[in-house]
């Protein structure tokens, strides 16, 4: 036989916490590694047995290859399958020839909940112990969030950041120091609330939180459109006008994880509306706002402000494409505005970056039309369609009801090179 390790989640840490399984597992190990805190919570199953404290894979693939044994385990808080290191240790003592057993425990969601007296089948758990997570948009979307937070000051902190994006009124419950004898959980407080309470008794770097957000997007029959043109800060810098804006949106097919360029971004109304597109998702992502006139970048900055908030995923880009595009992440989506009759090199660099990036461009003039047509033949995109918008929205003046004309802008996407022309796919209406 093979050796074994077992990868034992212990719960919250009290004793009592342990299944049955885990116990076995315990027993029959003939060596232990884990954390401090978890080492201390089974030291009754570690006597004259080899003990490592330890949290990283390779120092224990290094100690359990000095002895002789058959039998191991690596314990862990909470459960084996929630955000635990169970997968990472796994890899390692697999690529050994080791086997690896799960014995799965009382994880902090199913606590917490418990405790509360809540269920936890719909509820959106997500962590940002040790990773990027974009709280306030999760927090948006779904009606109940459970929260790993990591870090002292961590709930202050999405308290602050919860008021500052509109979101005063949700509800939190929050709790630390589970199953021991200084357990906290505080019940249902607003997050003005909540910062109260942590500045009269501060809560520690491993808390957990449980939000309640009734005005959520899920479940809502009629979601929030898009952004209205009147809510955007303007100024004398050209901005792309509603419904051209969604209809570039959503032929950018915006997925998981992108990476989205807005070149050209003038007052930044594509790329607000991309960073909304793309946190509406809770998948992480980023938005970099492109433009090189120093008024511009002042509108996206307040913009960005605006809708936004302080979400780290969105970025403000001085300069001219394509030279400022060096050093950015590769981009998955690009939106282009403006190209400065620099089409072409824009269009390359782009592709250089990402050969698969989706790109729709906007153009005005004939002469930006007969640019990206040849853009569209020189490089063979698979995946092309332009469309001509024309856009009258019906206004009140005085009494009367009065269309207002706007200029037809062409829209135009690009996707997938292959150096074969192909048919372009016209539309108008």
């Amino acid at each position: 036989m093979n050796k074994i390790i077992y990868l034992i989640g212990i719960g919250m840490g009290g004793e009592e916490q342990l299944t049955g399984q885990a116990m076995d597992c315990l027993e029959a190990a003939q060596a232990v590694m884990g954390a401090d805190r978890m080492l201390d919570s089974v030291r009754g199953f570690t006597d004259g047995k080899p003990v490592l404290s330890a949290y990283r894979p390779s120092d224990m693939v290094q100690w359990l290859s000095s002895f002789s044994w058959e039998e191991a385990a690596l314990v862990l808080s909470g459960d084996t399958g929630f955000y635990s290191g169970a997968e990472a240790a796994s890899k390692a003592f697999e690529r050994e020839g080791w086997d690896v057993e799960y014995i799965p425990g009382i994880s902090s969601l199913s606590y917490f909940c418990a405790r509360l007296g809540r269920s936890w089948q719909d509820v959106r758990a997500v962590s940002s112990h040790g990773r990027e997570l974009d709280a306030v948009a999760n927090i948006r979307r779904y009606r109940t969030c459970f929260l790993l937070l990591g870090g002292p000051g961590s709930v202050p902190e999405l308290c602050r950041e919860l008021v500052s994006n509109g979101l005063g009124n949700v509800s939190i419950c929050a709790g630390e120091n589970f199953s021991y004898d200084d357990e906290r959980i505080t019940w249902d407080l607003t997050p003005a609330e909540m910062i109260m309470e942590d500045e009269h008794d501060p809560f520690g770097g491993l808390a957990c939180v449980l939000v309640e957000n009734s005005q959520a997007e899920e479940g809502n029959l009629y979601p929030a459109a898009g952004i209205r043109d009147e809510e955007f800060i303007r100024g004398q810098v050209p901005m792309t006008k509603e419904t051209v804006r969604r209809l570039s949106i959503e032929l950018l097919r915006i997925g998981d994880n992108a990476v989205c360029y807005d070149i050209g971004a003038g007052t930044g109304s594509v790329a607000v509306e991309m960073g909304l597109e793309v946190r509406r998702r809770c998948k992480g992502g980023q938005v970099y706002a492109i433009e090189k006139k120093q008024d511009a970048l002042e509108l996206i900055e307040a913009n960005s402000r605006k809708f936004h908030g302080s979400w780290s995923g969105f970025h403000i880009v001085e300069g001219e494409a394509p030279e400022a595009l060096e050093g950015l992440k590769s981009p998955t989506h690009a939106f282009i505005g403006g190209s400065g009759r620099r089409m072409k090199e824009i269009l390359g660099w782009l592709l250089k970056a990402n050969p698969k990036v989706r790109i729709v461009a906007n153009a005005i003039t004939l002469e930006t039309v007969a640019e990206i047509l040849d853009c569209m033949k020189e490089y063979g995109f698979q995946d092309t369609q332009m469309v001509q918008v024309s856009a009258a929205p019906v206004e009140l003046v005085g009494g009367y009801h009065m269309t207002k004309a706007q200029n037809p802008v062409y829209v135009a996407v690009m996707q997938y090179p292959s150096g074969e022309e192909e048919d372009i796919e016209w539309q108008a209406f």
